[in-house]
């Protein structure tokens, strides 16, 4: 039995987070408890025993933030939440020692860091607005969005992913006091930066694109991006609108998966182990809006279709490379994040 946690963005009563379990012995999602919030939330992270939440504004003008809790077999306590008055962030992350909470917030553009005592959020300690504006025609880029942070697998730099300003900004992250670096990186022009992540030797990392719908590969050492490939995430002879959502990585390495919400479909890569490329190998078509997902014990892929107001489970043969639809579902309105 596996639990995982996922977040909504229902009106009224039955948005918040939702206590789920994967019955691998008959292949079927549960749901456990409902715990409803405020506010909407939106990316979960889990560390040991604990939640950590970022909120968007559900009280016009009012609230919005981020929040932690403590895990009690099927139920959340809450231990902290901090109001950000109307600023509503997309994504957070820990820092290594576990002391900061950094956050990126995507309406205003800005990445901010929170320090943490006993797993409970204290007051802001520091905040960088971001600069810079994209190329895309549907006025995505008008101004910055900060939508991803991370710590670099050399745990020298903290990473804001912009979607707006087309790059990603690197910060010393020093007691929690974020000082922009030398070492930004801009991206092709229009790309609309989503998330990245690393690769678990820390040589490469994989940038994916809502906009322009490519993954962009890097070689990183110290700081430095070197750009070694771009791939679609969606096939060339689609011509209706897509943006990519998700990425993440098997806990072997061998493999990528990506989900585009348009296209409706989740994509698997194959990982080359000594130079970092990946190649495409097919795409399973999902629900409608897969905006999150995630992989468990790599054998299973929970996609959270939010336009679909469902979970859907997948099973994944990783040796075969194989992806196919375990015939289940479970019904959460607007699901969000999928956290393990």
């Amino acid at each position: 039995m596996y639990r995982f946690y996922v977040s909504s963005y229902a009106k009224g009563k039955e948005k918040g987070l939702y206590v789920c379990t994967l019955d691998e012995t008959k292949n079927e999602l549960h749901l456990n408890k409902h715990i409803p919030t405020e506010d909407f939330p939106s990316y979960v992270i889990k560390k040991d025993d604990y939640l950590y939440v970022s909120l968007k504004d559900a009280r016009v003008g009012e609230g919005g933030g981020v929040a932690s809790y403590h895990i009690e077999e099927d139920d959340l306590k809450q231990l902290s939440f901090y109001n950000s008055h109307g600023r509503s962030y997309t994504h957070l992350c820990l820092s290594p020692d576990q002391k900061y909470l950094f956050t990126a917030n995507y309406h205003v553009g800005a990445t901010a860091a929170f320090p943490l005592k006993d797993h409970k959020i204290g007051d802001k300690l520091s905040v960088v607005h971001h600069h810079g504006s994209g190329i895309d025609l549907l006025k995505r880029q008008t101004s910055p969005h900060a939508h991803y942070v991370g710590i670099t697998p050399d745990q020298k730099y903290l990473y804001s992913v912009d979607l707006g300003a087309d790059k990603i900004v690197m910060y010393d992250f020093k007691d929690g006091k974020l000082e922009e670096t030398s070492l930004s990186q801009a991206v092709n022009p229009g790309s609309g930066p989503r998330h990245m992540i690393f690769s678990h030797d820390g040589k490469y990392c994989y940038l994916v694109n809502e906009i322009s719908n490519s993954i962009m590969v890097y070689q990183y050492h110290d700081g430095h991006f070197t750009l070694v490939q771009v791939i679609h995430c969606v096939p060339r002879h689609f011509h209706g609108f897509s943006s990519a959502a998700a990425i993440h990585m098997t806990s072997s390495g061998k493999h990528i998966i990506v989900s585009n919400r348009g296209h409706d479909s989740i994509v698997l890569y194959r990982v080359n182990q000594e130079t970092g490329k990946i190649t495409l190998l097919y795409m399973v078509h999902t629900g409608k809006g897969p905006r999150d997902f995630n992989i468990i014990d790599d054998r299973y892929i929970v996609v959270a279709s939010q336009e679909d107001d469902r979970l859907e489970l997948y099973t994944f043969d990783e040796e075969k490379e194989e992806i196919k639809p375990a015939g289940n579902t479970l019904d959460i309105i607007q699901p969000v994040c999928v956290a393990l």
